[in-house]
């Protein structure tokens, strides 16, 4: 997955991650930031040396659009027309 090698921020040791070793990991919130607002999600490592959680990638919800439907049989000369 990736192919980088990441380093810690707080001991400094470089490390290439590797699939098993890769969590999804969500960012704390307050009370109100979690009504109001998604939850931010992100891949994360933790590093062998400290045990200190290094992020590696932001997750960004998937959005589903809806399916297109068709009207039945109305045109847009259905559509009323503006009178003086």
């Amino acid at each position: 997955m990736f192919t980088k090698k990441k380093t810690c921020g707080v001991c400094g040791y470089r490390v290439t991650p590797t699939k098993e070793e890769i969590y999804v990991a969500e960012e704390p919130r307050g009370f109100m930031d979690a009504l109001t607002k998604p939850p931010m999600r992100f891949s994360a490592m933790d590093c062998p040396r400290c045990g200190c959680q290094i992020p590696l990638a932001i997750r960004v919800p998937r959005v589903d659009l809806p399916t297109i439907t068709e009207r039945d049989g109305a045109d847009e000369s259905e559509v009323a027309e503006v009178e003086d």
